[in-house]
């Protein structure tokens, strides 16, 4: 019999909004669109939004607008492998700037140095609900003449400066998948906030299409209320063709229009949004104060003015814990995108190495920080922050986070 798992992140869905959405799915009702397109242009100060069928396939829209076939982006060197597919179909070349362990915000000097090399766009991507310095990167990227597209699939209701991330780029990338904290079984939306932009914009919301019912995002956001819980989680992670909680590869393919069923689902989850940020916060301080009592690790700090969403709880280890699956602790991303194959045909030849995103790639782990952790959790949590692993490896002596490299937030 399988035990209790803990999910390494959680988007809760409850079946009220599901049974919510069944109408707008039978009957392709354009009326949830409307709403949720009216309330992300109020929570976000978006000038136009146009809904997509994934963050990957807003992100191509966005490249479209910013790049033109051809054009070069800078993307960050540690971040999720949907950029490649994004660049590839989009058509653009990819340039790469460094990430900061201690902070998880740009590398600013390796940032400078990409825009200066040549980019007609840099994508900012906060990870697990983490702000990045958005103003820096703007005064750079106003020094180049880059337009900024911040992808904040993971931002999770992160503030900076009292304005939610997702609103700071001139264009901005939301994403509705499983996990991503406004979950509608999938779904994207791009946001724009430059006048020079209205007119391709709404072009662009003409060729995405009619909505669809969206009977398969309404499958798999039933799927995720009947085994996204604990007790039930080892199900579906029992399952090798699940490959969840890995980082695979998915091709991009050309937009098409956020599903009815997923835009009531958004719209349900936005009105719970407030509560489950402010528990992921409370649960994240709680960890926090474990990690400054452990040994040999440290959690990235945020920036002055920022207010982490905490999408996942992120920390540095320098060598002597192991992933825990069963409570919810991964690893972070395998490969930084340097590494990538899937990046390779894109990739401008000759980019500098990414020491800080490599860093994260050895040391970072993610820890769970969502409604479904019961106290229990929580102290085990703990428990692994203050006590170390002690993995031995015959021949090997355990590495450390490299001093300086962060302090306890």
């Amino acid at each position: 019999m399988l035990g209790r798992r803990q999910l390494p992140v959680a988007s809760p869905v409850t079946l009220p909004s599901l049974a919510g959405a069944v109408w707008p799915a039978l009957t392709q009702r354009t009326a949830p669109l409307r709403a949720l397109d009216a309330a992300l242009r109020s929570r976000f100060e978006a000038r136009q939004v146009v809904l997509t069928d994934s963050g990957t396939s807003a992100l191509v829209l966005a490249l479209r607008l910013a790049c033109g076939r051809g054009g070069t982006v800078a993307f960050p060197g540690y971040a999720c492998v949907d950029l490649a597919a994004a660049a590839r179909y989009a058509g653009v070349r990819v340039r790469l700037y460094d990430v900061d362990p201690g902070t998880l915000s740009p590398d600013l000097e390796s940032l400078a140095g990409a825009l200066k090399r040549g980019a007609d766009a840099v994508v900012v991507a906060p990870l697990y609900g983490i702000p990045v310095d958005m103003h820096e990167v703007a005064v750079l990227a106003n020094r180049y003449c880059a337009t900024i597209i911040e992808d904040a699939a993971q931002g999770a209701g992160a503030m900076l400066d009292g304005k939610p991330v997702g609103a700071l780029g001139t264009l901005s990338i939301l994403s509705f998948g499983r996990g991503k904290g406004l979950s509608g079984g999938s779904g994207g939306a791009l946001l724009s906030r430059d006048a020079r932009f209205d007119d391709q914009v709404a072009g662009l919301a003409a060729t995405v299409g009619r909505p669809r019912p969206g009977w398969s995002e309404l499958a798999a956001a039933s799927a995720q209320w009947a085994l996204g819980r604990p007790r039930l989680y080892g199900i579906p992670s029992a399952i090798p063709t699940l490959r969840l909680g890995e980082m695979v590869y998915h091709p991009a393919h050309e937009p098409r229009s956020l599903s009815a069923a997923s835009a009531a689902l958004v719209c349900r989850a936005l009105d719970r949004s407030d509560r489950e940020v402010a528990i992921r916060r409370r649960i994240a301080a709680a960890l926090a104060m474990a990690a400054e009592e452990g040994a040999d690790i440290c959690a990235p700090r945020p920036i002055p003015g920022a207010v982490p969403g905490y999408l996942r709880f992120p920390v540095l280890d320098g060598g002597t814990r192991a992933a825990r699956p069963d409570l919810g602790i991964l690893r972070g991303y395998p490969r930084t995108l340097h590494e990538q194959e899937e990046l390779r045909p894109v990739l401008v030849p000759g980019e500098p190495p990414t020491p800080g995103a490599e860093t994260l790639r050895r040391s970072l782990f993610t820890l769970p920080t969502h409604s479904m952790l019961e106290r229990a959790d929580i102290e085990r949590l703990g428990e692994w922050l203050r006590v170390p692993t002690r993995i031995f490896v015959p021949g090997a002596r355990a590495g450390r986070v490299a001093e300086g490299t962060c302090r306890s937030a």
